[in-house]
C-alpha cells in the first residue's frame, strides 16, 4: 500500500527539551539530553533512575477537572498548531452537512493508552483486602463520584474539538504507534476530501508508574548499575530513557495549502504480530514505503545494542550505507505513541534550518568501540550491509528531505517522510 501524503501548514509541541521550536532546536544541535533523575514522583523503587519529562507545567484552565497534565499539554499544542497554520476558530467550524459552505476541520488524536492516576487511586487502594470486604469503608469512599470520567481516552479529542469548533470527520487512536496511525488516517481523509483541514494531535508518556514497571520487567529501560548512560546505537547501549511528549500537526491538501505549506509529509504504519518490539524487516518495509532516495533517517533509537544493530543494517539496505543516522529520541527520550508526530516536527525544522543534530551522548569512547567493532567485521558476508553510522557531531546539510521511523510493542512501526519547503 502506498503511503498517505499531505502538506503541513502548522505545527507545535511540548517536549522534554522545551515547548517551542526555537527553544528546542539549539539544544538538539548541541547534543543535549533531557534525561534527569527528577520527576513528579520518586524513582527510587522503579527499575529506571533517569526519565525525560516535559518541562514546566500546563497552563491553568477550565479543563483540569477532566484532563490530566499530559492531555492539557496536548490541547495546548493542538490550539497552537491551529493558530500557527493561520486559522481562526470560526472559519474552520466543521459541518455535518457536506453541502454546507466553508471548510471542514477534522480532528485526529492519538494516545498510547489509559494510565492510572495513582495520586488519586493509591489512597483508595492502600487499605484494601484481597477478599474485597468492606471495600467502601477501606478507601473507595475517597474516590470522587465522577473519577472514571478522567480516564476516558477521548477526553482530549472531545474537549479540543469543542474548543476549535471541529465537527468534521475524525478518529481517536490508541496504541504504541497511534501517532503514525492518526497521521495516515488524516492524510487519507484529505485525499478523499472527507475533510479540508486535518489537525493531528498525539501525546503519550512512558513515565507513568505502571509503564515503568512493565518496561523494566521487559529489560528495555536504562539499567541502574551502569556508571554512564550509553546512547542509542552505541554497542554499550543497554536500555532507553523513557520520556513523554505532545505534538500537533495541521495538514491540508498540497494544492489548497499553497505558499502556507511548511513541509510535505508522507506517513505509513505497519505491524508484524510480534509480542515485543517489531522485526528489523518490518522497520525496513515501513521505511521503504515512504523513502524517495532520501539520505537522512531519524531512527527508532531503542537503546538495546542487538536491536539497534539490526535496525541499522535494515535501514542501510533501504537507504544505502552512506545515509546519515540521527536519533532525536536520544535527546528527548522515547515518547511512545507521540513519536511519529514529534519526529515529523523535528525533521521539518531541522531541514528548514539546514543543519543536522548529533546523536546525543555519543563520545570518543563510543566512537572507538564502534571503530574496533567495524575492524573485526571487515570480512562481512557480501549479502549483509554495513550498518549506518550514527552522526557524531552536528553538521550542515543541503538535504531537503528525511525519513523517520518509530517502533513500539506489540510489533508496531511508524514511518514518516518530511520534505521541507
Amino acid at each position: 500500500m502506498r503511503p498517505a501524503c499531505a502538506a503541513v501548514t502548522g505545527w507545535a509541541w511540548r517536549t522534554p527539551l522545551g515547548a517551542s521550536i526555537d527553544e528546542v532546536l539549539p539544544l538538539l544541535f548541541a547534543g543535549e539530553r533531557a534525561a534527569t533523575p527528577r520527576h513528579r514522583f520518586p524513582l527510587d523503587t522503579y527499575p529506571c533512575s533517569l526519565v525525560a519529562p516535559i518541562r514546566g507545567e500546563p497552563r491553568e484552565g477550565r479543563h483540569r477537572r477532566f484532563v490530566r497534565h499530559l492531555g492539557l499539554f496536548a490541547m495546548e499544542a493542538g490550539a497552537e498548531a491551529f493558530a500557527c497554520a493561520g486559522h481562526r476558530r470560526d472559519e474552520l467550524a466543521g459541518s455535518i452537512s457536506r453541502e454546507s459552505s466553508g471548510e471542514r476541520l477534522g480532528l485526529f488524536t492519538a494516545v498510547g493508552g489509559l494510565r492510572a492516576d495513582w495520586d488519586e487511586l493509591a489512597p483508595a487502594l492502600a487499605s484494601q483486602q484481597p477478599d474485597g470486604a468492606l471495600a467502601w469503608d477501606r478507601g473507595f469512599r475517597l474516590l470522587h463520584p465522577f473519577w472514571m470520567l478522567r480516564y476516558l481516552s477521548n477526553n482530549v479529542h472531545a474537549l479540543l474539538a469543542a474548543e476549535l469548533g471541529a465537527r468534521g470527520e475524525g478518529v481517536c487512536f490508541g496504541g504504541a504507534n497511534a501517532g503514525a496511525q492518526a497521521l495516515v488516517a488524516a492524510c487519507r481523509a484529505l485525499e478523499v476530501r472527507a475533510v479540508d483541514v486535518a489537525l493531528v494531535v498525539a501525546y503519550d508518556s512512558l513515565i507513568e508508574a505502571e509503564t515503568l514497571v512493565e518496561l523494566g520487567a521487559r529489560g528495555e529501560l536504562v539499567r541502574l548499575d551502569r556508571p554512564s548512560l550509553a546512547p542509542p546505537y552505541s554497542l554499550l547501549a543497554c536500555g532507553f530513557v523513557p520520556g513523554e511528549a505532545a505534538g500537533a500537526l495541521v495538514l491540508e491538501r498540497k494544492e489548497g495549502a499553497g505558499n502556507r505549506a511548511l513541509a510535505l509529509l508522507s506517513a505509513f504504519d505497519a505491524t508484524d504480530g510480534q509480542d515485543g518490539e517489531p522485526l528489523a524487516a518490518t522497520i525496513a518495509r515501513a521505511a521503504e514505503a515512504v523513502a524517495q532516495g532520501d539520505s537522512i533517517v531519524d531512527g527508532a533509537a531503542r537503546g538495546i545494542a542487538a536491536l539497534d544493530q539490526a535496525e541499522r543494517e535494515a535501514l542501510a539496505r533501504v537507504l544505502g550505507a552512506d545515509a546519515v543516522l540521527l536519533a532525536t529520541a536520544a535527546a528527548m527520550g522515547r515518547v511512545g505513541a507521540a513519536a511519529a508526530v514529534i519526529q515529523a516536527i523535528a525533521l521539518g525544522n531541522i531541514l528548514r534550518f539546514g543543519a543536522l543534530p548529533p546523536v546525543a551522548g555519543f563520545s570518543d569512547l563510543f566512537n572507538k568501540i564502534e571503530l574496533n567493532q567495524n575492524t573485526t567485521e571487515m570480512h562481512r558476508p557480501a549479502n549483509v550491509c554495513a550498518p549506518l553510522r550514527p552522526l557524531e557531531r552536528s553538521e550542515p546539510t543541503r538535504a531537503r528531505s528525511a525519513v523517520g521511523v518509530s517502533t513500539g510493542a506489540p510489533g508496531a512501526v511508524g514511518a514518516v517522510r518530511v520534505e521541507a519547503l
